[in-house]
């Protein structure tokens, strides 16, 4: 049983997330959890009354999603959970503590989880999780998976990482085609991929030393991949294509979700 962590602050977007995660993993041997977190922004001597409202609200909305999600998915296991507490610190320590195969998030939100879906928050949350995290765009329209691909650099792949990734290709018997952007070809890259080599990925070379961030989107919006998986580490892709003038708030522009591994 796949168990899924989902944030949501009751936006287009996050609720896009949700859908995305149910579909993804099925209603079925599929245990969710919804997450809404608030946090009033000052702290004033009606605080504890502000908190009692805001809870309140929360709990009202929750009740009424969950009714939604009922009536169209009545098999899936759904868990709630409602916290006063900051979004990157909470969504990181559930993330962290073992319960969860996979964070989903959107990219966008009006209220409450606001901050992250814009990015900064996003990225605090990917830069603070052991977990594994899917992004999902706002306007994304879920696509069952038949192509994804897996972005890397010039260093091995250690197995242990690439378990999610293996994971979504069998479950839902997918291509995966391996990813490598650098200035010239590197033949070594065959080696790197032995903890995937048993489920036959392709290999594709883009060579420029251009715009990573530009080449990337072009690619995945004339591949048909559905999911581009990238591992965070100090070394890899991930961190080459959010250096400097490349800000993670471009690449959350990205047409397909993204699943971020951490090495």
């Amino acid at each position: 049983m796949k168990k899924t962590l989902v944030p949501v602050d009751f936006s287009d977007a996050s609720l896009n997330a949700l859908h995305y995660s149910i579909h993804l993993f099925g209603a079925t041997d599929h245990e969710l959890t919804i997450l809404h977190t608030y946090k009033p922004s000052t702290r004033a001597f009606h605080m504890i009354s502000i908190d009692k409202l805001l809870e309140d609200d929360a709990r009202k909305e929750m009740d009424a999603l969950i009714r939604r999600i009922k009536s169209e998915y009545s098999d899936v296991s759904i868990h709630t959970k409602i916290i006063n507490s900051e979004a990157v610190s909470t969504i990181s320590s559930l993330g962290n503590s073992g319960e969860y195969d996979f964070i989903v998030m959107g990219t966008k939100g009006a209220s409450g989880l606001k901050e992250v879906f814009l990015g900064s928050v996003a990225g605090g949350v990917i830069s603070s999780t052991s977990a594994p995290v899917l992004v999902i765009p706002s306007d994304y329209q879920y696509k069952p998976l038949e192509r994804i691909s897996f972005a890397i650099s010039d260093h091995p792949i250690p197995g242990e990482v690439v378990k999610p990734l293996r994971e979504l290709a069998v479950m839902s018997n997918c291509k995966i085609n391996v990813l490598h952007v650098a200035e010239e070809k590197k033949p070594q890259i065959e080696k790197f991929l032995e903890p995937i080599a048993d489920l036959n990925p392709s290999i594709t070379y883009i060579t420029s030393s251009g715009s990573i961030n530009e080449h990337l989107v072009e690619y995945l919006n004339n591949d048909g991949t559905q999911l581009l998986c990238l591992i965070r580490s100090k070394k890899g892709f991930f961190t080459r294509l959010f250096s400097k003038s490349v800000t993670l708030k471009q690449t959350f522009n990205s047409p397909v979700p993204l699943l971020i591994l951490h090495s």
